[in-house]
């Protein structure tokens, strides 16, 4: 995903030279779409979801490269932005586990692999000021929940929601899958900790 990340900057830039709103301001816009993504996955309205978390990630992308191009990077913006993306992707995850009605067990996985993929990102940070985005991360699990609706979508309507492979539904191997590439990304995460230990 650092590609597209370089990208955006490159697109993004003129504009954000010109923006009004200080990137705190659009980090804290950013927050209250990516709520109303998770309200609208909670309601299956699936495809409303997508299109309305294709823009969280361009105001998620904007505030950084705001901040960058008009020299208002602080401190607390790194730690605010952090913290937004968390509950951003707590409220995200949720809608859509809750709106596709996935057992309690695999929710609870899926939560706690995210949270963990997330933590360890920031916590690696924190430890040696750097940034890492060579790995399974926030981009992935953003990309994973805006074609995941599609899928949760072609279910409901062909009424196959129900269906059930090895005891399981589709819509919770989906959230497995989740889970498995959230603790590949904390195990990338974890062997890059200890090479940057080791310098």
């Amino acid at each position: 995903m650092n590609i597209w990340r370089d990208r955006l900057h490159r697109w993004l830039a003129p504009i954000a030279r010109r923006s009004p709103l200080s990137p705190n301001a659009i980090t804290l816009i950013a927050l209250l779409i990516n709520m109303a993504v998770g309200a609208l996955l909670y309601m299956r309205w699936f495809f409303a979801a997508m299109v309305v978390l294709a823009f969280s990630g361009l105001a998620d992308a904007f505030d950084g490269i705001v901040a960058r191009v008009q020299g208002k990077e602080t401190r607390f913006g790194d730690f605010l932005d952090h913290f937004a993306d968390r509950v951003s992707d707590a409220f995200i995850l949720t809608g859509w586990l809750l709106g596709n009605e996935v057992r309690i067990e695999v929710a609870l996985a899926a939560t706690i692999a995210i949270g963990l993929n997330s933590y360890i990102g920031t916590q690696l940070q924190a430890t040696w000021h750097e940034r890492e985005y060579d790995t399974v991360g926030r981009g992935e699990f953003i990309l994973a929940l805006m074609i995941f609706p599609i899928f949760s979508s072609i279910l409901y309507q062909n009424h196959w929601d129900h269906l059930t492979f090895s005891g399981l539904r589709i819509v919770e191997w989906m959230a497995l899958l989740i889970s498995v590439f959230a603790f590949f990304g904390v195990s990338q995460r974890i062997r890059i900790a200890a090479r940057m230990e080791r310098r």
